[in-house]
C-alpha cells in the first residue's frame, strides 16, 4: 500500500501541474522538474502521436503532442508500461507471493486505494477544478444516466463476454498439463475467493472496479490514446493473471468494453463490467 499511496501523489501531482500549465505557462518549469524534462522532447511526443494513431480502432484519438496535458498523459502511460513490465519479469515470484498472501482486509484496502486512484487522476486529469467545471468533467468522461435500451444492451454484452471468457479458459485448461493450469490459474483465484466469501465483498469486487476502471480507461484514456493502446493498458495493469493466456482473453473483454464507450457511452461500459466481475460470484453460488 505505501507503493501505491507514493505512485498516487506523483501520478496527482503530475496531472495537478500539467493542468496548470496549459493555462498558466508559469508552471511549465514545475511540470518539467516532475517528469524529468521528458515532456519538454517535442520530438518524442510527435512520435508518439504518431503510433497513437497507427494503433487507432475505430475512432480517431484526440491526442495533441503540442498539448501539455496529452504529454504528460503520454509520459505516465509509458512509465506504466515501464514498471508493470519490470514487475512481471523481475518480480514474478514476489508478486505470485503477494497474491498468496492476501487477506480480505489487505484486498479491500488495495481495491478501494487503487479505485480512489483511478477517479481521482481521471477527474483531475481531464481538467476538474483547473480547468471545467463538473458537468463540463462528466461530458468529457462520457459519463450520462443510460436509457433503458442502452443498459439492456450492456447487460447483454457483460453476459456474452462472461460467457466468452469462461469458455476461452475452459480452452486453455484442456490445453496445457493440469498441473501448469492449476499454478497459472492460482494467484487470481485465490483473490477471488478472497472476496467470494459473502454477498457484500463480491459486489464491491465488482462494481468499484467497474466504476473506477471504466470511468479513467475508457472515461478519460481512451477518447486520447484510442481503443487499443487503453485496451492494452488495461489489461497489463491486472497482474494477478500473470504472464498467462488470459490476457488475451482479458484484451477482447476489454475490447468489448471500448466498444460500448464508442456506441454509447462509459456508462454503458460500467454496467457490462460489472455484470462481466459479478457473474463468477453468481455461478460459484
Amino acid at each position: 500500500m505505501v507503493e501505491l499511496f507514493l505512485v498516487g501523489v506523483y501520478a496527482l501531482a503530475v496531472t495537478g501541474a500539467a493542468n496548470l500549465a496549459a493555462e498558466r505557462p508559469r508552471f511549465s518549469p514545475l511540470l518539467a522538474i516532475l517528469t524529468l524534462g521528458c515532456v519538454n522532447f517535442g520530438g518524442l511526443w510527435r512520435l508518439c502521436a504518431a503510433a497513437v494513431r497507427r494503433l487507432s480502432l475505430g475512432e480517431a484519438p484526440a491526442f495533441d503532442p503540442d498539448k501539455p496535458i496529452h504529454r504528460t498523459a503520454a509520459f505516465l502511460l509509458l512509465l506504466g508500461f515501464v514498471n508493470l513490465a519490470l514487475n512481471s519479469l523481475i518480480g514474478g515470484l514476489a508478486l505470485e507471493g503477494e497474491w498468496l498472501a492476501v487477506t480480505l482486509s489487505d484486498a479491500m484496502v488495495a481495491l478501494f486505494g487503487t479505485g480512489a486512484l483511478h477517479l481521482a487522476v481521471a477527474f483531475l486529469g481531464v481538467g476538474w477544478v483547473t480547468r471545467r467545471r463538473l458537468p463540463d468533467v462528466l461530458r468529457r468522461l462520457s459519463l450520462r444516466m443510460p436509457t433503458l435500451r442502452e443498459a439492456s444492451v450492456s447487460i447483454t454484452i457483460g453476459v456474452g463476454l462472461w460467457i466468452f471468457s469462461t469458455a476461452a479458459v475452459a480452452i486453455w485448461e484442456r490445453a496445457v498439463p493440469e498441473a501448469v493450469f492449476q499454478q497459472q490459474t492460482e494467484p487470481a483465484r485465490l483473490y477471488f475467493e478472497v472476496f467470494s466469501g459473502s454477498f457484500v465483498s463480491a459486489l464491491m469486487l465488482a462494481v468499484i472496479p467497474a466504476l473506477s476502471e471504466e470511468i479513467f480507461y475508457r472515461g478519460a484514456l481512451q477518447p486520447v490514446f484510442g481503443v487499443l493502446l487503453s485496451s492494452l493498458f488495461f489489461t497489463a495493469t491486472h497482474q494477478q493473471y500473470g504472464l498467462t493466456p488470459a490476457l488475451a482473453t482479458l484484451l477482447a473483454v476489454s475490447l468489448g468494453f471500448a466498444w460500448l464507450r464508442l456506441r454509447f457511452h462509459a456508462s454503458a461500459a460500467i454496467i457490462a463490467h460489472a455484470v462481466f466481475n459479478f457473474l463468477p460470484f453468481l455461478a460459484s453460488v
